[in-house]
């Protein structure tokens, strides 16, 4: 299995077809198989590049996940991208994933020649620290729908999957950690075959959300200066579609699209509609 050497993590990769440099950077608890509807797709023209990030199946790193931040997953994209000869980039990330692509591509605008962030879990952009009662009443106070909908994914998910986590018990916090973040109970029960069993690969991925965020406010977003699109799905959790409201707002001349009938992954949800989309947007960046 290729594997390369980036900011001193050994982490694997596929590339296929020819052309501009597109890179796709997935969410938690998925790896690079979560692309896989738009690799065929992609590759007729484009040079695609779908990479399992530090502790993400099928990379064998053991740890806490600790070293896993946000900060130091955009070192391992930076230092892949450089290697692997991709700059400027088109850069499409999900999830925590794609908080990691927009940290690349404001603190290092030359290697992103453009951006796509789908369902991008900034959750800085609401708050800095979600542990700060103040903090958390602040955003109750400009936003109270939204403030409900997080502190009902961290009441029921969130806590309770890293919790899980915690005592071993990793198809439980999986399960959990889907369930909410898709905000729909049994979602994860749901899943086909692949999906369920490639989830749960990733299962311990969970603990990346122990660690701590970079401060990245609408302040950090306006740094971002290359073409950029902001996906959410349609019934996605109303503080993530804040997220991508706030994200394209602050970034100078972004778009926004929502993806309709999909929730936390419109790439494996709609990846006909999602496909469509994306590829629209790259021919016109």
């Amino acid at each position: 299995m290729p594997t390369i050497r980036a900011n001193d993590v050994d982490i694997f990769y596929t590339e296929s077809g020819s052309g501009r440099p597109v890179l796709f950077v997935h969410g938690i608890p998925t790896d690079y198989r979560a692309w896989n509807a738009q690799v065929e797709e992609f590759s007729k023209s484009y040079r695609v590049v779908t990479v399992s990030r530090r502790y993400a199946w099928p990379n064998a790193r053991k740890g806490d996940l600790l070293d896993s931040t946000v900060d130091a997953n955009a070192a391992d994209l930076k230092s892949l991208i450089e290697k692997l000869g991709l700059a400027p980039v088109n850069l499409v990330g999900h999830s925590y994933g794609g908080f990691a692509a927009a940290v690349l591509a404001a603190d290092h605008p030359d290697l992103v020649h453009s951006l796509v962030l789908v369902e991008a879990a900034v959750s800085t952009m609401l708050v800095v620290d979600e542990k700060s009662p103040a903090q958390m009443l602040g955003l109750l106070l400009r936003y109270p729908g939204v403030a409900l909908s997080a502190r009902r994914f961290q009441s029921r998910s969130l806590y309770p999957s890293l919790n899980a986590l915690k005592l071993g018990q990793v198809e439980k916090a999986t399960e959990l950690m889907v369930d909410g973040i898709q905000d729909v109970p049994g979602a994860f029960g749901r899943l086909d075959g692949p999906t369920k069993q490639m989830m749960l690969d990733n299962g311990r991925t969970v603990g990346e959300l122990n660690t701590r965020f970079p401060k990245f406010t609408r302040a950090e977003a306006m740094r971002i200066g290359c073409k950029t699109l902001v996906l959410n799905g349609e019934r996605s959790p109303k503080w993530l579609r804040k997220i991508g409201e706030l994200l394209t707002v602050s970034i100078s001349g972004s778009e926004h699209a929502t993806i309709a009938g999909s929730a936390h992954f419109p790439h494996m949800e709609r990846p006909a509609e999602f496909n469509a989309r994306l590829l629209k947007f790259l021919s016109s960046a």
